[in-house]
């Protein structure tokens, strides 16, 4: 359900998304943190949530913030202050 949205938006996508190193694939890391467990306010939320995380530049990736990425664009599916 992730994989082909990451791979559409330009993620690096690891081969065995079950076991990788997280430093190595950081937007992918994100976007599986994020998205999985947490509900989608539309059917394609994942598709626009991964074009959202993965225009987070590279230098910037492993210290954006929840809020950061609310403020570029990412659709959750409960309210967020």
């Amino acid at each position: 359900m992730l994989i082909s949205p990451a791979e559409k938006a330009g993620m690096k996508v690891p081969p065995d998304v079950n076991d990788f190193e997280g430093g190595e694939y950081p937007h992918f890391a994100v976007y599986c943190n994020i998205q999985l467990g947490s509900p989608m306010p539309h059917p394609t939320a994942h598709w626009d949530n991964a074009e959202v995380i993965a225009a987070v530049s590279d230098d910037k990736i492993k210290s954006v913030t929840f809020n950061d990425l609310v403020a570029a664009g990412l659709a959750m599916g409960f309210p967020w202050p």
